[in-house]
């Protein structure tokens, strides 16, 4: 009887994951306080992770490093910035088995988030829906855990994960900042479906953006509300933003014919341009529209993944986070972003990216994995010999942490 009843159960355990009746996490349901508020010390502290961009199995380097991060830093607020999963390796062909995938992926990391009580925030990218499980289906996903802040606004704003997110004074009694999520869409098309470039952020968004913007300035005594902004794909400007130099310039990066670098009259200390960024094809007038709004200092992005800088345009800073997971390419910028804010002074933020080389540059395993992935910054020889000599070494590695988790840590 108590086999039957097993058998039952286990039968019942895998439908529900198909169906995705509930989360992987289900038995371990966290009560997280979800709002927003600066701390008694007037602080909030954002962690931007971007691209983890794997499978139904995350990279155990990069899990490894995402509790890390988060337990150093102890965010008030994560926030997914894109191309969270990767769709196309969750592709089957079978939509049961395709979002059973998906659904795996995204517990590899929110269960992280939701262990450590940390509200989490996400906008998608355009890889995450490149599968049969849609973008509005994976929001309820997200939403399936107890930290999940994201909002599906419904079929009157296109895309999906639009939608703003305010900060509470420390005392509780206003809404003191404010963050906006922006879906940037995933690719543009022709009249005839013929792929242009990357998406963006469409006119109803920027309708919604503007009335949303609004109301929250009239609320607020006719002041527009401290805001920064977080979507996937970066805005043309960003061209703008950069210096135009000739093709044989070092480190320029080119981008339909033209080469670039840095400005350094308007850039930050520790920046790099190590890739050329990906904008849409068309300019939807995006920034325009925000800057002549008037609420937002930041616009932080994804999407190109050896990219580490902030820029100043036009009053607004453009700022690129790097890639934190090891399925895709990636180089010595590697990490997450930490964002500071200070009630004290909501006119600005401070701004930093915590590496993954400044967490493990100094351990030799940690080092000798990372080499064993693609990385843009070392020769494929040199890869080839690191994963050699990973898979001989594995053993003394394993028996290396072991110890050192045992009586170092």
């Amino acid at each position: 009887m108590k086999k039957k009843l097993a058998f039952i159960l286990s039968v019942v355990l895998v439908f529900a994951l198909l169906t995705g009746s509930f989360p992987l996490s289900a038995f371990a349901k966290i009560s997280i306080d979800k709002t927003l508020k600066f701390g008694s010390d007037g602080k909030f502290t954002i962690l931007q992770i971007a691209d983890i961009q794997d499978g139904p199995v995350l990279k155990s380097i990069t899990k490894q490093y995402l509790k890390e991060v988060v337990k150093r830093v102890q965010p008030d607020l994560i926030v997914l910035s894109g191309d969270n999963i990767a769709g196309k390796y969750c592709k089957s062909g079978i939509k049961s088995v395709e979002k059973m995938n998906v659904r795996s992926a995204i517990d590899d990391f929110m269960s992280i988030f939701e262990k450590a009580g940390i509200p989490t925030a996400m906008v998608f990218g355009n890889h995450d829906a490149e599968c049969g499980v849609t973008k509005e289906e994976q929001m309820a996903i997200y939403n399936s855990y107890s930290c999940s802040l994201g909002v599906d606004e419904g079929e009157d704003i296109d895309g999906c994960g639009t939608y703003n997110l305010p900060i509470l004074s420390s005392d509780g009694r206003r809404t003191a900042y404010n963050i906006w999520m922006f879906d940037s869409n995933m690719y543009e098309y022709d009249s005839e479906g013929n792929k242009l470039g990357y998406g963006h952020v469409t006119q109803s968004q920027l309708d919604w953006y503007v009335n949303k913007s609004s109301e929250l300035k009239a609320a607020n005594g006719g002041e527009a509300v401290p805001s920064i902004l977080f979507q996937h794909i970066v805005v043309p400007e960003i061209y703008d933003a950069f210096l135009e130099v000739p093709e044989d310039t070092e480190g320029a990066v080119e981008y339909l014919g033209k080469y670039y670098v840095l400005n350094p009259e308007n850039t930050v200390p520790g920046s790099a341009l190590h890739e050329y960024p990906g904008p849409s094809y068309s300019n939807s007038g995006e920034f325009q529209c925000i800057k002549k709004q008037g609420d937002v200092a930041a616009m932080f992005f994804g999407h190109d993944h050896a990219n580490s800088y902030s820029v100043r345009y036009q009053g607004i800073d453009l700022v690129c986070t790097p890639g934190i997971g090891f399925k895709y390419y990636g180089d010595c910028c590697r990490g997450a972003r930490v964002i500071e804010l200070d009630e004290k002074d909501l006119s600005t933020y401070s701004t930093h990216v915590e590496t993954f080389l400044s967490y493990y540059g100094d351990q030799p395993d940690m080092m000798l994995r990372y080499k064993t992935y693609r990385n843009l910054e070392i020769s494929q020889e040199e890869r080839t010999k690191s994963i050699i000599l990973y898979i001989c070494l594995f053993p003394l590695i394993s028996a290396y942490r072991l110890f050192r988790n045992i009586f170092i840590k």
